[in-house]
């Protein structure tokens, strides 16, 4: 009977040996899923953390890239009746022109006086492209002679000028629009623009005009009008971002401005 207790007990002393350990396994497991749990959460919060730093900062890029622009320069036309000055725009870095487009000039007679024919020039810009499509369907510059007039104030008040035959642009739509917008712009070294927005229903026209030398310029951006609306911020800033010196007109003869080029 002793030895069955003591077995007995022996049985139990196991029994109870055992039930601990399991209970301690029980808890050892516990422990280890609970910092496995903890170790998976800090690695998906990492994880987030980095793809938000990585998109954080690729939004950063884009925003640059954006905000971004590059300088266009518009040559100037010599031995005319003006002072030679060349243009300079800015566009988005974005914008680009097709490999091996140039900038086309053409001229049209005015009228022929003792100096010769009094050209009118429109240089016309390469298509400018963004990510393929085009960011703007023409862009040109117009220059012709005004004798005796300092600044754009004194072609007339703004509201009296209709600028989409004033300045001699030929652009198909054009005559057709609307002025939306106009605005007088002050810059640097004394130079004045009047600014207009047109629009005919389908395509918008960007239009800047000043003075210098004894020469009158008009500048103009055609875009679809649905582009326009939807990036109106960019074409605005490529319009006043036109830059004309201011210079005073040639105190010399005709003659001599035209074939002295001075």
């Amino acid at each position: 009977m002793r030895t069955t207790a003591t077995m007995d007990a022996g049985s139990g002393r196991r029994t109870r040996r055992g039930r601990g350990a399991t209970t301690r396994a029980e808890a050892k497991d516990e422990d280890e899923d609970a910092r496995c749990v903890a170790v998976t959460r800090r690695r998906a919060l990492a994880r987030a953390l980095g793809a938000v730093i990585v998109v954080g900062a690729r939004g950063g890029e884009r925003a640059r890239a954006e905000g971004e622009t590059r300088e266009v320069v518009v040559e100037a036309v010599a031995n005319e009746r003006w002072i030679a000055v060349p243009a300079k725009f800015r566009v988005p870095s974005s914008w680009s022109n097709r490999p091996g487009q140039r900038a086309k000039r053409e001229k049209y007679v005015m009228y022929t006086d003792t100096y010769g024919p009094n050209y009118r020039y429109t240089t016309s810009l390469p298509k400018f492209l963004n990510d393929g499509a085009a960011a703007a369907e023409s862009v040109q510059l117009v220059v012709q002679s005004k004798e005796g007039l300092e600044s754009i104030e004194d072609l007339g008040p703004q509201t009296k000028i209709d600028p989409a035959r004033a300045f001699g642009i030929e652009i198909d739509g054009l005559v057709a629009a609307d002025v939306k917008k106009s605005n007088v712009r002050s810059a640097k070294g004394g130079q004045t623009y009047y600014e207009w927005e047109l629009d005919n229903g389908a395509k918008s026209f960007l239009l800047s005009a000043c003075v210098s030398g004894g020469g009158l310029y008009a500048f103009v951006v055609e875009v679809d009008s649905t582009q326009f609306e939807a990036s109106t911020g960019a074409y605005t800033a490529v319009l006043e971002s036109l830059d004309i010196p201011r210079v005073e007109e040639s105190r010399n003869d005709m003659s001599s401005r035209i074939y002295e080029n001075r």
